[in-house]
């Protein structure tokens, strides 16, 4: 499903999507949508001996607006999703990933959440047709609040219906914004001992650029959550700017940093090569083509480094020759991974 969703499998070669996860971290392309699932797989369960269905980890929903489809319309449901996935799922524990797909006639995101509650007194997740009622109504309220007008799909049944699976206090934004950053300090401190490194290989534009994503979307949550009190909205408000202080004193080396990404590459780089020699190496001796799973990794790499050259090394402060310098090393291992991927794909003109 977060294949799916993130359009890391898409055999139409769309545009990959970002997912977004509950703390508000962006993950886009194959390894790190193979990163939710790392964090995911410790509670999934094996299917049981004589069991005949598989086991259920994760569901799958959409939220749509009946609106037209303009950047403004996706931002407002985007607006809405979040605050109804946190209300409904995320206050109850549940770990969640959204994203926004933007090919249909109305803006719709998908999401995708985790069965496992991280509460251990918060039993498994079931969407019964009276939660998910409950959940279309609050799309509806939220949506509307946004200035899309729009009502619930069903009309509420008569009988009183409960919110299925959450037991005891929800915990509120406040109490979430000091997990987040809490979470946040350890990213950071595991992001400083990775640079302190001989040769460090970090991708800092992504780290930076994800831990500004986590803040932004964290104050927003906070901004909206009209349950918090006008103290404890400034109070999350500090914690924030704190952190954001914190993280300034601290300071940035931009060439230091652009050298470690390049690093990075260089790495993913050799470390492709290396399995995609390996692949084909089994591959010529039994008489097929390189697996796909070689071959997809080989495009995400090769989409990430065209980022990388094509827009995010030029709004870095570092010297013209410097940059030139990058650009020319990146791009001729850009273009080489693209003449292999073509080839092995089938689709050299």
């Amino acid at each position: 499903m977060l294949d799916y969703v993130a359009r890391v499998e898409d055999k139409e070669e769309r545009e990959l999507v970002a997912l977004e996860t509950e703390d508000g971290v962006l993950r886009k392309g194959r390894d790190e949508v193979d990163e939710i699932i790392e964090e995911w797989k410790p509670d999934f369960e094996r299917k049981s001996k004589g069991r005949s269905n598989q086991t259920r980890h994760a569901v799958h929903l959409v939220l749509s607006a009946k609106a037209e489809l303009s950047a403004r319309n996706v931002a407002r449901t985007v607006a809405a999703a979040r605050r109804v996935l946190e209300k409904h799922v995320g206050e109850a524990g549940y770990p969640y990933a959204l994203g926004v797909h933007q090919d249909g006639k109305n803006p719709h995101v998908h999401a995708v959440i985790k069965t496992v509650s991280r509460e251990k007194d918060v039993p498994k997740l079931r969407l019964t047709p009276a939660r998910l009622l409950e959940m279309r109504k609050s799309l509806a309220e939220e949506l509307t609040r946004e200035g899309l007008e729009h009502v619930a799909s069903r009309m509420p049944r008569r009988e009183k219906t409960r919110r299925a699976n959450m037991k005891g206090e929800a915990p509120n934004t406040l109490q979430k914004v000091e997990a987040v950053l809490k979470k946040l300090r350890k990213e950071q401190r595991q992001f400083e001992r990775a640079l302190g490194r001989k040769e460090p290989k970090v991708n800092t534009i992504q780290f930076r650029q994800q831990q500004g994503k986590a803040l932004d979307t964290l104050r927003a949550q906070a901004k909206d959550d009209t349950a918090l009190t006008g103290k404890d909205r400034q109070e999350a408000f500090n914690l924030i700017r704190g952190f954001r202080r914190e993280i300034e004193k601290k300071g940035v080396n931009p060439e230091f940093e652009m050298k470690a990404t390049v690093n990075h590459f260089q790495s993913r780089i050799a470390d492709w090569k290396k399995e995609l020699g390996k692949d084909m190496a089994i591959a010529h001796t039994v008489g097929r083509k390189p697996s796909l799973k070689a071959l997809k990794k080989g495009e995400a790499l090769q989409r990430d480094i065209h980022q990388f050259i094509g827009s995010d090394l030029r709004q870095q402060d570092i010297p013209v020759e410097t940059k030139k310098a990058i650009y020319a090393q990146l791009r001729k291992e850009f273009l080489e991974i693209k003449k292999t991927n073509e080839r092995w794909m089938g689709r050299e003109r």
